[in-house]
């Protein structure tokens, strides 16, 4: 119980950290959005604070970055909208991280009061976690091929690497129809149902 209400504690501390970041990233996007002058001290400012996120993102991302008036971050393509969007993404991504290590670490001690109940609820958190992270590369790439990501981002090419031996072979079933390449929703939904099927049989034995 006394873990339990400090991982609630340190997650609603890290979400306000986030939330703080996440609403900068915001700002700057409708700086960005609606062409906003720059030249007030207020936006200058929000500039200020998210440029290092963004630098980081692109470190991440493993691409090139230019420099805009006030400090703007630019990417490759010279559009700051995808290096603040794929900021705001990478952001959830890491929170979602985060709240999955912390899940791991309250499982664990089940572990060593009821060894056998232990090892099952361990082994199916594993499980949902290995589907969860899968299903979020695979999320990430699309996006990422939404924001028209390079391939030659270090991220990108990891993503790809990751995902694409499961939707390749989607893809020669369905093809693209209509300039629409449904495989990742077909992927999702396989593998929820391969999910399943894992957890069930280890329920049945645990």
């Amino acid at each position: 119980m006394g873990l339990s209400i400090g991982f609630t504690a340190v997650m609603d501390g890290i979400d306000l950290i986030l939330g703080l970041i996440g609403l900068l990233l915001i700002l700057r996007f409708v700086v960005v959005l609606f062409r906003l002058r720059r030249s007030h001290p207020l936006w200058r400012a929000v500039v200020k604070l998210t440029d290092p996120f963004l630098a980081l993102t692109y470190r991440i991302l493993g691409l090139p970055m230019a420099r805009a008036p006030y400090g703007g971050a630019l990417g490759p393509s010279s559009s700051e909208l995808v290096g603040v969007l794929a900021a705001l993404l990478l952001l959830w991504v890491f929170r979602t991280l985060i709240v999955a290590l912390f899940r791991l670490v309250l499982v664990i001690p089940g572990m060593f009061a009821h060894p056998l109940s232990g090892l099952g609820s361990l082994l199916q958190y594993l499980v949902i976690l290995a589907f969860d992270l899968y299903g979020l590369a695979l999320l990430v790439r699309v996006l990422f091929s939404w924001l028209r990501v390079p391939y030659t981002s270090r991220l990108m090419r990891v993503l790809w690497d990751v995902t694409e031996p499961v939707l390749a072979p989607l893809r020669r079933v369905l093809p693209p129809w209509g300039g629409i390449d449904f495989s990742p929703l077909i992927a999702f939904f396989l593998l929820r149902l391969l999910e399943q099927f894992v957890l069930s049989i280890l329920s049945w034995i645990f």
